[in-house]
């Protein structure tokens, strides 16, 4: 259980500097010795936008590959893009063949489904969504994962791929006889995927936010039990294993952190997660089975604000996931209604303001729930809404659509770029801490042992510079490189996002945090040095 004294070693671990003496500069040391998490991945979701931005004219869909998925410099030294190490692809449940009958509104959520009604597997669909699969494999993606809103339509309890017309009935809106056939789909999908496309989903997510109760005409969807998830995913680990597939299975995407560790007596059958999902003596255990991935998902929606529930959720869930010894993929994210520090989630906003809040957020489950994994929802938007790293807007024939980034994409780049798989998180302290101010300097560091590089992301919230300079202590008895006295480091510059022109990760080899150096007003910033 965690105890008070780790509790303020994690805190100290990822500093907040105070708002207050902007004159003064801030100094700091990272800890070598002082180790937490080893990073998995940084993603996003293909939902729903690739299914059309994935046939645009090359042009088009190339530079939104590039933006998401390159490591690339282009001719003139600047990053093609922000690396993201994960792509999520949605294996859809036939809510597009359906058309008008699927009760979703919105076409662009509809999505179309491999099985076909007479059982077969029509390996053709999906087609804008693969082409993006290839596009970040052939960008040096190293991890994929599946996930699905819906079992295909033919097994669902109300023949369209939500719960509408079930609002009454919490359970899964999967047939109870389908649920070996549902796991048998998956294992097929991703098996075809594999032989067809090349590449091999590392992941599996068959849920996604169970809690809800998927009732509306927005998306697919559906509920479920706690009890239905564990039987599923039982079903699911022998069909992996049948196919031969080394694909690990990842519960349960949750709408939100507190359902993975509040005891609600009202909620009983969805709530309590890690306990039912992990607790050997629960009658939901699946901890032991060979597919189940040693973490569990969940997403920060609900829990960003205000800032004392920013905290107080993520060291809950930190002292509950240390119980089982689990590690925490936070696994999405856009803006909701509850965000009304920067208006809430309608209407896009491609500056700053929303880079900055989001950056906040990923600092905090990264150094409070120490997230291994952290994803954003969806990589591509084409809604007057704050969820897009990339933007299209379509015309009518949908072939010469407009694209453009975000700064958000690129303050989403500092870490996902440059704190790459196998990174540990580190401790940084420093004189005027303060972790309690939401707008002051916000920092945390990593060690890859691996690139040998120490990483350093930096968020100034302030509408002042701040000028900073880095100590990075001694190697003590953990080391890097072999070496056990204070490390020599090589400075490879700082790269900058802010507002101001041409600030997307932009590099600035001159500056450097050892001998001291300033932040940009409004700006997330990201430090890098070899050893």
């Amino acid at each position: 259980m965690l105890g008070a004294k780790y509790i303020v070693r994690s805190l100290c671990s990822c500093v907040l500097f105070s708002a207050c003496a902007f004159a003064q500069p801030l100094e700091y040391t990272i800890d070598l010795d002082d180790r937490y998490q080893t990073i998995d991945n940084f993603g996003a979701s293909d939902c729903w936008t690739t299914q059309v931005a994935g046939k645009l004219p090359d042009d088009k869909r190339s530079q939104l590959a590039d933006w998401l998925f390159s490591t690339e410099l282009d001719a003139t030294g600047n990053l093609r893009g922000i690396g993201l190490s994960l792509w999520r692809f949605n294996i859809g449940a036939g809510s597009a063949e359906q058309g008008a009958k699927s009760l979703i509104n919105n076409p662009m959520r509809r999505a179309e489904c491999f099985l076909q009604p007479d059982n077969s597997y029509d390996w053709s669909r999906q087609a804008g969504q693969r082409w993006f699969l290839q596009a970040a494999k052939a960008r040096g993606v190293p991890q994929f994962l599946a996930f699905c809103n819906s079992a295909p339509v033919y097994m669902t309890k109300n023949g369209i791929a939500n719960s509408q017309g079930r609002a009454d009935d919490r359970s899964c809106n999967l047939r109870a006889d389908q649920y070996a056939a549902f796991a048998e789909f998956l294992a097929t999908v991703i098996n075809g995927i594999h032989q067809r496309e090349g590449i091999l989903f590392d992941y599996i997510s068959p849920f996604n936010e169970p809690e809800w109760s998927w009732d509306n005409p927005k998306q697919e969807g559906t509920p479920a039990f706690n009890s239905e998830i564990a039987a599923v995913v039982r079903e699911l680990d022998q069909a992996l294993s049948k196919q031969s597939l080394r694909t690990k299975i990842c519960v349960t995407d949750s709408g939100s952190i507190e359902y993975l560790y509040q005891s609600n007596a009202k909620k009983s059958l969805t709530d309590n997660k890690i306990t039912a999902f992990f607790d050997p003596s629960s009658p939901e255990y699946i901890g032991g089975l060979p597919h189940l991935a040693r973490h569990i998902a969940a997403h920060s929606y609900w829990t960003t604000a205000p800032g004392d529930k920013l905290k107080s959720t993520r060291l809950k869930l930190r002292r509950k996931l240390d119980q089982y010894a689990l590690s925490y993929w936070q696994s999405e994210l856009c803006i909701m209604s509850n965000d009304t520090l920067i208006g809430g989630g309608g209407g896009r906003d491609l500056t700053m303001k929303t880079a900055l809040y989001v950056a906040g957020i990923i600092h905090h489950d990264l150094c409070l729930a120490n997230a291994a994994a952290w994803h954003w929802w969806l990589g591509i938007s084409s809604g007057n809404y704050k969820d897009g790293l990339v933007y299209v807007d379509f015309n009518k024939t949908q072939s010469d659509a407009a694209i453009t980034d975000s700064r958000l994409l690129w303050a989403f780049g500092n870490f996902s770029r440059f704190v790459r798989p196998g990174s540990i998180r580190i401790g940084v302290t420093g004189a005027q801490a303060d972790v309690n101010d939401l707008n002051g300097v916000m920092i945390s560091a990593y060690l890859n042992q691996a690139e040998q590089t120490l990483t350093c992301v930096m968020i100034n919230t302030q509408a002042q510079p701040r000028s900073i300079t880095i100590n990075p202590g001694k190697a003590g008895k953990g080391g890097i490189g072999g070496e056990q006295q204070k490390p020599q480091l090589i400075n490879k510059g700082l790269f900058i996002t802010s507002d101001r022109m041409g600030d997307k990760l932009k590099r600035y080899p001159n500056l450097n945090p050892l001998a001291g150096c300033e932040l940009p007003p409004h700006s997330v910033s990201t430090w890098i040095a070899r050893w």
